[in-house]
């Protein structure tokens, strides 16, 4: 057998040891978490290592990993990590990723994969019903909202450009594309602008209300005065969850706006989108289904494993048109049961996400996730109750989902910057850093699945603590 294969034996060993790594992971997360605690000597020992000429045992690895790398990690299935919209794995994604990489399917053409295009295909249809998206409408599995976003926006300008886009790109326009956002915006939305040649002079951020939505009148006003200025406004970027507050800008509104002049409506969902799932967010989410395009995340409140992001598009022929190339050195054939994704997105060599997200959602059933969303939401509202009770602590935006950003309310900027380092360096919690309303202020973002309100307690408790001692110095 060939030395970069395992026989059957090494296989058994290395499950062995992989699945008592995993169970006694679990336990180690109820230590104390150890945020920003680095062995750096540990860190250079392995940028500096040299090519290994041998190779080492399985134990050596797997010790190795225990004993460097998980230490030297940061532990985002603790209970109390809250800085970003990043959740705490569910428990089948990690076995899932293990058979994935184990059959190493290339989802680009059915042929080199038609168990995972049709899983891909199945799960792709069961988001466009959480939607009601029409028949005809497409979608991928990506990488993330990043991708999913940038995937979406060059559909919308070749769907506005019409057939120059694939030949001529930009290069002929005398009239400038203009994109429509809000100033709460993803910043990968911007990048995505730089990347698609739109530039970021023309994507105009418009300014939202005191609830953190985009304000449609000067939404209304900035298209007109561009279609007057000689522009060619072409496509509004909506947010379902936006980055920092987790607000919603006005879906139904945008999309009868979008209608009426003609705009391509993309609705960035990666945040929020997949609350969806519980009976008491779906009121909110329901408008997105009237996009042109919507992105959303499986690793986010799906509880997947990194990566697994998607795109709903309304037409997938509109995706085609994008992103429909048939070299001759691939053997795309077509048939009435599959897709070839390589014509449906960027990417041509793709890994099998879908098989996380198929089993995620099989395992649990939606009644786990939509009681696990509301749960996270509730500890959200709990947290802004108990914040709002306390003279000490201030919060600057309304809880609409699952994100409350507070600061001590009698401290400088700088005062709750070292409130938020201590939280970190002494293990309390890993808190998020956020700017609202001009205000520095700590961001706890409900994701993950061990979270209670014994530990929003503690969080809270020791800020009005720490606050209290920057207040005496």
């Amino acid at each position: 057998m060939n030395e970069l294969l395992f026989d059957p034996d090494t296989h058994r060993k290395a499950g062995h040891l992989l699945g008592e790594l995993l169970a006694g992971y679990e336990g180690d997360l109820s230590n104390p978490p150890g945020f920003g605690q680095i062995d750096r000597e540990a860190m250079r020992a392995i940028m500096t290592e040299p090519l290994p000429e041998e190779g080492r045992s399985l134990e050596e690895l797997f010790q190795e990993f225990r004993e460097v790398v998980m230490p030297n990690s940061t532990h985002v299935a603790h209970r109390r990590f809250l800085p970003y919209v990043l959740p705490s794995p569910n428990g089948i994604s990690a076995f899932a990723d293990a058979l994935a990489s184990t059959l190493n399917q290339n989802c680009n053409l059915w042929t080199l994969s038609p168990a995972a295009n049709a899983i891909e295909q199945r799960v792709i249809s069961w988001f466009q019903d959480l939607f009601s998206f029409p028949e005809g409408s497409g979608g991928i599995i990506t990488s993330g909202g990043s991708m999913a976003n940038l995937t979406a926006l060059a559909i919308a300008r070749d769907t506005y450009l019409g057939t120059s886009a694939r030949m001529d790109g930009l290069q002929w326009r005398v009239s400038p594309l203009r994109l429509y956002v809000s100033d709460q915006v993803h910043n990968c939305v911007d990048k995505a602008a730089v990347i698609l040649g739109i530039g970021l002079n023309h994507v105009r951020h418009v300014p939202c209300d005191s609830q953190f939505r985009m304000r449609m009148d000067l939404l209304k006003e900035a298209v007109l005065q561009d279609r007057r200025d000689g522009f060619s406004p072409f496509c509004v970027v909506g947010s379902a969850g936006t980055v920092t507050t987790g607000a919603f800008d006005p879906l139904d509104e945008l999309a009868d706006f979008c209608d009426e002049e003609g705009l391509w409506l993309h609705i960035d969902g990666a945040y929020g989108a997949l609350t969806v799932l519980s009976e008491r967010r779906r009121p909110h989410l329901q408008p997105a289904g009237r996009a042109h395009s919507l992105s959303l995340d499986p690793h986010k409140f799906l509880f997947a494993s990194l990566e697994a992001g998607c795109v709903l598009v309304r037409r997938a022929e509109d995706m085609r048109t994008t992103y429909s190339f048939v070299p001759t050195y691939l053997s795309m054939f077509s048939d009435p049961d599959f897709l070839n994704y390589a014509e449906y997105g960027p990417q041509l060599s793709r890994s099998f996400k879908a098989l996380k997200v198929w089993w995620s959602l099989r395992a649990f059933g939606r009644k786990a996730y939509a009681k696990a969303i509301d749960d996270l939401c509730d500890l959200a509202e709990y947290m802004e109750a108990r914040t709002e009770a306390e003279p000490e602590l201030e919060l600057l935006a309304p809880v609409t989902l699952n994100a409350v950003c507070v600061r001590c309310r009698n401290l400088s900027d700088g005062q709750n910057e070292r409130v938020l380092a201590r939280l970190l360096s002494e293990g309390v919690a890993f808190l998020g850093r956020a700017e609202v309303k001009g205000k520095f202020c700590l961001r706890a973002c409900f994701m993950n699945l061990r979270t209670t309100r014994d530990d929003v307690d503690r969080i809270l408790e020791e800020m009005v603590r720490f606050g209290r001692e920057e207040m005496r110095v």
